[in-house]
């Protein structure tokens, strides 16, 4: 017996009422008993879907990727970076980054959360991109062999800035750090 099956408005009221939460108290002001009142849901609800407010901002970041960061298909390996990294820079800028802050610092503190944002959240990001290239690559655009190399160079200095220094995600940057992307991937290693 499976019991009775989840509201889908439960688990958005969910979500809605984390990211109010963070975006008027930031990630140390939110609890999951301060997102059950939000959401007007009982918190036995809340933790009945999460265990933790690491784990409820996971799935709020998780279905925003999901839902505004869809993966380009310009048909240009150039300009389906640029429009990737300039729509994951502008949403690094807001609250998604802090987001995203408060998350790598709860996953250097548990490994097992690690896992589940690297398999929730960087794993289909990193998809993203490995569609572009492969898409490329079929076009005669790729000639790097090492997808996983280049997807690095793609996210390692976006996750440096956004730890360090989230003003530099700018649509400069991003064009910046498209073209030393494709100046690599348009070369065999």
């Amino acid at each position: 017996m499976t019991g009775r099956p989840r509201d889908p408005a439960v688990d958005d009221a969910i979500r809605q009422a984390a990211l109010d939460l963070i975006t008027e108290q930031g990630y140390r002001g939110v609890s999951m008993e301060g997102i059950a009142a939000r959401s007007g849901v009982s918190k036995q609800a809340v933790y009945r879907r999460y265990p933790g407010k690491g784990e409820v901002i996971l799935d709020v970041l998780a279905a925003y990727a999901r839902t505004r960061l869809p993966t380009p298909d310009t048909g240009d390996l150039r300009e389906d970076l640029l429009a990737l990294l300039e729509n994951t820079f502008a949403a690094q800028r807001g609250v998604p980054g802090a987001l995203n802050q408060a998350l790598a610092a709860e996953a250097l503190q548990a490994p097992a959360f690690a896992q589940r944002v690297n398999s929730e959240l960087i794993a289909p990001r990193r998809d993203a991109v490995r569609q572009i290239l492969s898409r490329a690559r079929d076009r005669g655009q790729v000639a790097h062999t090492d997808d996983e190399v280049l997807i690095d160079l793609v996210f390692g200095p976006m996750w440096y800035a956004l730890l360090f220094d989230v003003g530099k995600l700018t649509d400069a940057y991003a064009a910046a750090l498209t073209d030393a992307v494709v100046a690599v991937a348009t070369h065999a290693p």
